[in-house]
């Protein structure tokens, strides 16, 4: 099958000469057009291989611009066929990316070669306009988040999953420096990191596989943990740019906290089955051996029998705890009403908290019932109340609040207390662990609600600061996606 050529001339004379010499060396003409709109519908509807475009026109419009358009919209290589040589007509004509000039008159010149390597490279371009579109949708469609630079380290590329991680997107950042875009700060120290290229000039290698940083969004509104991988493009030994892929790993660090939260509360419940056992049944003793004291002793004696019960009394409530971390004999979940639940249970918090203390609750409407054990929950909840009251020596506001959230329901119980001290958020639920400023005595209270919490299928996390307060947000999944029954400690060891 022949080359089609289209040609674009206004002086009929020299379009037929033109055709002629075209047909003698074996091309065929698709049409001559001698003004814009003819030679748009031509290029448009015939496709040919190559448009032969003489600059002067018929028309208020002339070839260069004419070019311009069906290098656009039709992806058609135009060669200029031109009396034109001025300086300033060719650099009009060279903005259009033409393939080639020929300079009239071409009486004697030969076409074919010029003709042949402006459609060989048209055709070269198409290839790299494919393979451009192709990787450029794979790397669109590529699960993690991908940035690329140039070899002076601005950014050349962007995917949608990296414009929402880094808050910003591609056309926004185009040409800036990778650390402005991509933020990321030593996840131990808080050090900035080192821009790439450095170590490159420096004549080290980036560091391979994966490392974690924590990334910094847009505007410093949010931080993010990720891992990313760096690595550098080379060409024959010249630097092409860097590539960053990296993902969000926020979860998987709740994750991975969670269950060592879980190893650690596993360890002491272990300990505690047998423990707590074995002190309650002394206690048991001791308080029979104590009450047959009082009821034969008289004077100052009663009052020190009546102090060692009251402390008695204290230690049995450790021991019921110990013995209620250990056991796996949980409640059977049901459908639960958290907003409820919370309602009714108002009238305690209030009297938990004391006469200091202001108590608010916002409720959001509508939520979806949630699964848990319903003696348990309301236990969970007086423990973080009272946990707030302890925080709050001196007086201080609690708010209690429910939201849907995609994971589930949420509860959030939020007090103006003393925060947690910086770095004792992974050690927050550890039975005795002081997170907090000041001589209170913690106990297992803050471990046994992180107990219910994971036993009923959701996630605790604590946000706090030191003149900020604490908040604890519970989630719950929905009754519809929660389990049938609560996991056993064995199933969660297994697991």
């Amino acid at each position: 099958m022949k080359t089609s050529i289209l040609i674009v001339e206004d002086e009929g004379i020299i379009a037929l000469d033109l055709k002629k010499k075209l047909e003698s060396l074996g091309y065929s003409v698709a049409a001559i057009a001698d003004n814009a709109a003819d030679a748009l519908h031509c290029a448009e509807h015939l496709r040919p291989a190559l448009v032969l475009m003489d600059i002067s026109i018929r028309g208020d419009r002339d070839g260069i611009e004419v070019a311009e358009e069906i290098r656009r919209w039709f992806h058609l290589p135009v060669m200029f066929v031109t009396s034109h040589s001025d300086r300033d007509t060719l650099e009009r004509a060279r903005i259009t990316e033409p393939f080639g000039f020929i300079v009239k008159p071409f009486h004697g010149l030969n076409l074919a070669p010029q003709i042949e390597m402006a459609i060989w490279k048209h055709k070269m371009e198409e290839k790299l306009r494919a393979s451009e579109a192709w990787l450029s949708t794979v790397v669109r469609n590529v699960a993690d988040a991908l940035i690329a630079t140039n070899h002076d380290g601005e950014v050349v590329l962007m995917n949608a999953q990296a414009e929402a991680l880094t808050g910003f997107s591609l056309a926004a950042v185009q040409g800036r420096q990778l650390l402005e875009v991509f933020q990321v700060f030593d996840e131990i120290t808080g050090v900035p990191v080192v821009h790439p290229l450095e170590t490159l000039y420096d004549g080290r290698e980036l560091s391979s596989g994966a490392r974690s940083y924590k990334l910094l969004k847009k505007g410093g509104s949010e931080e993010v943990m990720v891992e990313a991988e760096l690595s550098s493009n080379w060409d024959e030994g010249s630097l092409m740019g860097i590539i960053v892929v990296f993902r969000d790993i926020t979860e998987r660090r709740r994750a991975e906290s969670q269950n060592r939260q879980l190893q650690k509360m596993n360890a002491v419940a272990l300990m505690a089955v047998g423990l707590g056992r074995e002190l309650a049944e002394s206690q048991r003793g001791m308080d029979r051996s104590v009450n047959e004291l009082m009821a034969v002793s008289r004077g100052h004696a009663v009052s020190l029998l009546a102090d060692i019960y009251e402390r008695a009394a204290y230690q049995q409530s450790v021991v019921q705890q110990l013995v209620s971390l250990g056991t796996s004999n949980r409640g059977e979940p049901e459908v639960v009403d958290l907003n409820d639940v919370l309602a009714r249970m108002e009238g305690s918090f209030k009297k938990t908290l004391g006469f200091r203390d202001v108590l608010t609750m916002k409720l959001e409407p509508d939520l979806p019932a949630i699964r848990a054990d319903l003696p348990e929950l309301r236990r969970s909840l007086l423990r973080l109340v009272a946990d707030a009251r302890e925080a709050m020596p001196d007086g201080g506001s609690l708010e209690i609040s429910t939201c849907a959230a995609e994971a589930g329901v949420q509860l959030t119980v939020r007090d103006s207390g003393k925060g947690i001290r910086p770095g004792a958020e992974e050690r927050v639920f550890d039975p005795y662990y002081q997170s907090r400023a000041g001589n209170r005595n913690p106990g297992f209270s803050l471990a046994l609600v992180y107990h219910f919490v994971t036993l009923s299928g959701g996630t605790i996390e604590v946000e706090s600061g030191m003149a900020k307060g604490t908040a604890y947000t519970l989630t719950f999944p929905v009754a519809e996606a929660a389990p049938a029954r609560l996991l056993t400690r064995a199933t969660m060891a297994h697991n």
